[in-house]
């Protein structure tokens, strides 16, 4: 109940809230670390893929990180552990697809 009022208490100051567990450890045992993160702005969205673009990867995924956060465990659980950064570029990725626009000719 305490996480839903906290989610509930984010979602009214920043909207929508992605809840993003972590593994910290190798063998993906229970050690993990939960954290809450706010839809990526277009700010963020566009360096983000600045450090991508430049193959810089690690920094990209690390920035979108940093900006994004908004609450639960410390985020320095993840940003200096280089497996559990590792484990949140494709969560990262996923947040920063779009919706596709469609085109029709008439």
């Amino acid at each position: 109940m305490e996480n839903e009022n906290l989610i509930n208490e984010l979602k009214a100051k920043h909207g929508k809230i992605y809840t993003v567990t972590v593994p910290l450890d190798e063998d993906n045992s229970e050690k993990v670390a939960v954290i809450y993160l706010k839809k990526p702005d277009k700010a963020t969205r566009s360096m983000v893929t600045k450090f991508a673009t430049n193959s810089a990867f690690d920094k990209a995924v690390e920035a979108a990180l940093k900006n994004l956060y908004v609450g639960g465990d410390n985020l320095e659980l993840i940003l200096k552990n280089d497996d559990a950064l590792v484990a949140c570029e494709e969560v990262i990725a996923e947040m920063l697809t779009v919706q596709k626009a469609t085109l029709k000719k008439n």
